[in-house]
């Protein structure tokens, strides 16, 4: 019994560590290196005593060859910066849905991936009252406008009236069963 209570309590810990230090090699990204062949390791006699034996460093890449593009096509297409009409999903998420006359019909509760990786709908939160007796609605992405009022601040909009999106189906998320 506190073995089972020991591993229950030790591996969500040791789930958060791991995701935390994951998460750390993802932001700290290290440049890519070329690959230079090692520089062999001689064997010293036997008869001397053994040396310590430290293979060279790699050599620093030159600045033209880190700005060549990569011929590896594996490698990926990397972006440097977020453009102005780009917009970032945890900004997204809380974010209030205005309707056409400018009355505010919900806000953006989650964002749901297709299976290609792109948005197709998104979680509205309509009607109730301070959070409570809300409805969650999924709106196809695309029936989103999504724009930047002059002072840089985000807008959602949707053609749809209150009462639509409150007659709306509930909208329920997936959830596996497990087979006994």
């Amino acid at each position: 019994m506190k073995s089972k209570l020991l591993s229950a309590i030790c591996m969500p810990a040791a789930l958060a560590v791991c995701a935390a230090s994951a998460m750390a090699q993802e932001s700290t990204p290290s440049p890519p290196s070329p690959a230079a062949p090692a520089a062999p390791i001689e064997k010293a006699p036997e008869s001397s005593p053994p040396a310590a034996a430290t293979p060279s460093p790699a050599p620093a890449p030159s600045p033209s060859a880190e700005a060549a593009p990569s011929s590896d096509k594996t490698a990926g297409t990397f972006s440097a910066a977020q453009s102005a009409d780009e917009w970032r999903s945890s900004k997204l998420i809380g974010l209030t849905v205005y309707n056409q006359a400018n009355e505010k019909v919900g806000d953006i509760n989650d964002l749901i991936l297709g299976p290609d990786g792109k948005i197709a709908n998104a979680v509205i939160g309509v009607g109730g009252f301070l959070g409570m007796g809300e409805k969650l609605v999924a709106v196809a992405f695309s029936d989103l406008q999504l724009n930047r009022d002059a002072d840089g601040s985000m807008r959602v909009t949707v053609n749809s009236s209150k009462e639509a999106l409150e007659s709306a189906p509930d909208f329920k998320y997936y959830t596996a069963t497990k087979s006994q």
